[in-house]
């Protein structure tokens, strides 16, 4: 009976040192975690990427609406708008509001000279709504003029499988508003609009 005992404890011994196929238990234990940590750092690429661009843009349109030796056209703004979407490119929907204000000492309130969007779902913005983005706006001297332009784009991870574990990145709208003063004008109009 202990002769039985002996052979089944070496056997078990045996059976415990033996460390065939450790390598390969091991990669499948760390597999998913490897990749999870590849695709999610790829998604956190992707989305900084995405930042990225659309603030580069925003500020680039700002530039070019700013530098404005004359009034602007609707045929001008409505080219801004296509530039915005060029620079996202075709798989980022885009969408932008120009807004020309200044700033009433008199009724201590910011006022819009006209306001401009390139799709019906952003309104236009009006003295009445301009408030909506007072956090953005400097204190300001009576008479001060300013450009916002306002983007957004729609950003959905290229890989959905991390988006689960990875706070943040679900589908969301990235939103930018640059504000910026005129550099030759003292406001920028635009024709065919009071520029009050």
């Amino acid at each position: 009976m202990r002769s039985a005992f002996r052979r089944i404890k070496a056997r078990i011994t045996g059976f415990k040192r033996n460390e065939d196929g450790m390598a390969s238990m091991e990669m499948m234990l760390m597999l998913p975690l490897y990749l999870f940590c590849i695709f999610g750092t790829y998604s956190y690429w992707d989305a900084f990427d995405v930042a990225n661009r659309a603030q580069k843009a925003t500020y680039s349109l700002s530039d070019l609406i700013a530098r404005q030796q004359t009034s602007v056209t609707e045929a001008y703004v409505n080219g801004m708008f296509g530039t915005m979407e060029y620079m996202m490119g075709p798989s980022l929907p885009v969408e932008t509001r120009v807004t020309s204000v200044f700033y009433n000492g008199t009724n201590n309130r910011y006022e819009v000279i006209w306001s401009r969007s390139s799709t019906p779902t952003i309104p236009r913005l009006t003295t009445a709504t301009i408030m909506s983005l007072q956090d953005h706006l400097p204190i300001m001297q009576d008479g001060d003029p300013l450009v916002v332009i306002e983007t957004e784009v729609q950003f959905e991870p290229i890989i959905g499988l991390t988006t689960w574990a990875v706070e943040g990145l679900e589908s969301r709208t990235m939103r930018n508003v640059i504000v910026t003063r005129p550099r030759f004008l003292p406001k920028i109009c635009m024709q065919g609009v009071a520029c009050g």
